[in-house]
């Protein structure tokens, strides 16, 4: 059982840890296959037999060399995702600020480019009252 905790733990960490990777070089060709990588490594150790308890008390079964790398692989893991929130945050917020800066490079943003003010050419302020 040993074994097979080492493998999960390994796999999640390098699974998040390729996910950290492609966010950061904001590589989009290779984020789908690093998130489905990911998701797939978190719902192997979901299923893991006995559940969060068992996998607990097999890390703890562990020898100590065994078991001190299993726990920093875990640790390296929580620091990625916790990096990848953040960096998703963070490309949520630049995507976000650059279609309000294309908007706003557009004619009609303020004046079309015969001059006239968007919304007043059919006789209506808006079509919304």
């Amino acid at each position: 059982m040993s074994n097979s905790v080492q493998l999960q733990i390994s796999q999640v960490s390098s699974a998040v840890g390729a996910l950290r990777a492609a966010l950061e070089a904001e590589n989009i060709d290779a984020l789908p296959e690093a998130i489905a990588n990911a998701q797939q490594a978190l719902d192997k150790l979901n299923t893991y037999p006995g559940g969060v308890e068992q996998l607990r008390v097999d890390m703890d079964a562990l020898v100590s060399p065994e078991k001190e790398a299993v726990k920093e692989m875990l640790e390296q893991a929580t620091v990625d995702h916790h990096v990848n929130g953040e960096l998703i945050r963070l490309a949520a917020q630049k995507n976000a600020a650059l279609q309000a800066f294309i908007a706003q490079q557009s004619d009609s943003a303020t004046y079309s480019s015969s001059g006239n003010v968007p919304g007043l050419g059919t006789g209506t302020f808006s079509k919304k009252v």
